[in-house]
């Protein structure tokens, strides 16, 4: 019987397949789930057990939007339902560095902003500078209970296609991961998925995007909540 891959492999996989379809990925190249998984010359241990598709770029790019008053947005204008961000403490020593406390606290605050909840969410695009990180925020979105993150994404809850597909871009791991424009880049292409403007890889009817991107290992935390209103 066939077993199922370490999750972080799976989540590296995810990431790398959804990025062969985003023209504006920096890594377009679908590397396997057995590739991910395997420690080798050319997907060497960084920091065991992570390797190095479990691991972003520090990329090059830029990004920008185009921020206008609701009453004269151009056509195919995407607002902001929520707009939330929470600071966590920066010792590691203050905070359970695996809950990412301040990550929850924001998706929370956000849904009560937005009015909504994780069922709305058509797509969310996440700070996976780390597979880990991935992982985690699964847990701290309320995808699944806190432990069981695996969960999310070999039973495929986040894949295209799944109940809530997680950076259909691919993500840091594949489209880049640029520093200073990441968090902006992340708007742009959740705002594509909600204009229907994301080519192959468009999320099919998407309505509510959801983004989480973070500074430090979780100290600044930022969720915001998209929708097409024109």
């Amino acid at each position: 019987m066939a077993t199922k891959p370490p999750p972080l492999a799976a989540i590296a996989a995810k990431n790398h397949k959804n990025g062969v379809a985003n023209p504006l990925a920096q890594m377009r190249k679908d590397l396997g789930r057995d590739f991910c998984r395997t420690a080798s010359e050319k997907n060497p241990l960084v920091a065991g057990p992570l390797k190095r598709t479990d691991c972003s770029p520090v990329s090059d790019g830029a990004a920008a939007l185009v921020l206008a008053a609701g009453d004269v947005a151009a056509s195919r204008a995407i607002a902001f339902r929520a707009a939330i961000q929470v600071n966590d403490y920066l010792p590691m020593s203050k905070r359970d560095i695996l809950a990412f406390e301040g990550c929850r606290l924001a998706w929370s605050k956000a849904f009560a902003q937005a009015g909504a909840k994780l069922d709305d969410l058509s797509l969310v695009e996440t700070h996976d500078c780390f597979t880990i990180a991935e992982l985690i925020e699964y847990e701290a979105m309320g995808l699944v209970p806190s432990g069981q993150g695996a969960r999310a994404i070999l039973d495929g809850l986040t894949e295209m296609g799944g109940r809530l597909p997680v950076n259909p871009s691919g993500g840091l791991k594949a489209k880049g991961h640029p520093i200073g424009a990441t968090g902006v880049s992340m708007h742009v292409l959740a705002a594509m998925q909600l204009d229907g403007s994301a080519g192959d890889f468009q999320v099919k009817d998407a309505e509510l995007a959801g983004l989480f991107n973070m500074g430090g290992s979780a100290v600044a935390n930022y969720v915001s909540i998209l929708e097409r209103v024109k």
